[in-house]
């Protein structure tokens, strides 16, 4: 194994990643013992990584939101809380009978929140859930067809493999468990100390797959073809690549990534956009592009450094630009979906990516072509803490996730306030 360190800071060690492996699609995944690791909060990568100065930073209008440039309020909304009592609910997704699905990073446990209030705990041999820093359970999605296959995947890291692996099961008609395990992406590196891990799952109608993932804080990681880390992967369904991809037995989509944390897919358009973690400068909303390479290299002499601009254009003049960059302070962005109804009035068609380190949603409308973000605004923000997740229901709410830690987190449906 390589190791990684930040050279101004020796004493901060950086952490060695496990050799990434192409996809391979598994019968079953070794049964092992569910194991709860405890699980630092953390506020997000870049206060946990040394480097990530001013480097590349932006100073659009449409970019930083420091105090004195606050975002203006969006649409009123009303919020309820479907449950509480959690402890960081990385991801959230809803069946066609109402009931919804979410997982806790540390424990890696999994629960269903009923229309009837009733909370119940899901079993799903997950094996031993490596839970450090950013890593645990974390993805969790329904497949399009869901009604019909009742297919789950899920994305967790892997104390057993040493690995991120993306995983799909059968739920049984009750939610009582997740069954028959299929492995349909593994080798995706993960970290001694967890960071950078993704690891974001947009099922797709189609049957296939997008999967966000992390650098792994590997600087050759999001630049090197062969590893999965720092990607933007497309499978189909067995796991097998899709046809977009950079080559008939490679799993990438795109290069060039820091750590994606937001995968969303605009209604009505063949376009899927990503949401990632900057340094300390500039996070990032792009449009996603086959083959594209996204600019981040924290890659210096083997070792990880990341006071290197996000996109680098210098080092790689082919890079695909941002549509939207936070600038100067960063906002640490989750989950992302795109507003979908007509309640919404003039944000409908909007992005909507939940933040960590602001504690809001924020609104982005976009530019006809897609490739530029033209009006922000904020919801929520101060009202329920850190938001980690934001996924679409079926009438055009959102259901959101908290990340405070501690068991004071909350599933939330937020929807426009009824006039």
């Amino acid at each position: 194994m390589s190791l990684a360190t930040d050279h101004r800071k020796p004493s901060l060690r950086a952490v060695a990643t496990h050799p990434a492996t192409f996809p391979r699609t598994l019968s079953a995944v070794a049964a092992a013992a569910a194991v709860t690791v405890a699980l630092p909060l953390t506020a997000c990568a870049q206060s946990m990584i040394p480097g990530g100065g001013p480097v590349g930073s932006s100073t659009d209008s449409l970019g930083s939101l420091a105090p004195e440039r606050p975002l203006s309020p969006g649409p009123e909304v009303d919020v309820d809380v479907l449950a509480d009592g959690f402890t960081i609910p990385w991801d959230v997704a809803r069946d066609p009978s109402g009931v919804v699905v979410t997982g806790e990073r540390g424990s890696g446990a999994l629960h269903a929140i009923h229309p009837d209030g009733n909370t119940t705990d899901i079993a799903a041999d997950l094996g031993q859930v490596f839970a450090q820093a950013e890593s645990g359970l974390m993805g969790i999605a329904l497949a399009a067809d869901f009604g019909q296959s009742r297919e789950v995947y899920t994305c967790h890291s892997s104390a057993d493999h040493g690995d991120n692996r993306v995983t799909a099961w059968t739920a049984a008609d009750d939610w009582s468990a997740l069954e028959s395990p299929r492995v349909l992406v593994e080798g995706i590196p993960l970290s001694e100390g967890g960071f950078h891990s993704g690891c974001r799952i947009l099922p797709m109608a189609d049957g296939s797959l997008y999967i966000g993932t992390g650098d792994s804080f590997s600087g050759p990681g999001p630049q090197d073809p062969d590893s999965l880390a720092g990607k933007i992967l497309h499978v189909n369904r067995d796991g097998t690549p899709a046809d977009d991809t950079i080559s008939d037995d490679s799993p990438v989509l795109t290069t060039g990534h820091r750590n994606v944390q937001g995968l969303a897919a605009q209604p009505g358009t063949d376009r899927i956009y990503s949401a990632e973690h900057g340094p300390n400068v500039d996070d990032e909303v792009n449009l996603v592009q086959p083959g594209g390479n996204y600019g981040w290299n924290p890659n210096r002499g083997g070792e990880y450094n990341q006071d290197v601009p996000m996109t680098d254009t210098g080092a790689f003049p082919d890079a695909v630009p941002a549509i939207w960059r936070s600038g100067a302070p960063t906002l640490a962005p989750g989950g992302m979906t795109f507003l979908d109804g007509p309640a919404w009035g003039e944000w409908n068609g909007a992005i909507a990516v939940a933040m960590l380190k602001t504690s809001q949603i924020v609104l982005m409308k976009l530019s006809p072509d897609g490739n530029s973000v033209t009006e922000m605004a904020t919801l929520l923000r101060d009202v329920h803490g850190r938001m980690r997740s934001i996924t679409p229901e079926p009438d055009g709410s959102l259901l959101v996730t908290t990340s405070n830690g501690g068991g004071a987190d909350e599933v939330l449906r937020v929807r426009p306030a009824a006039e």
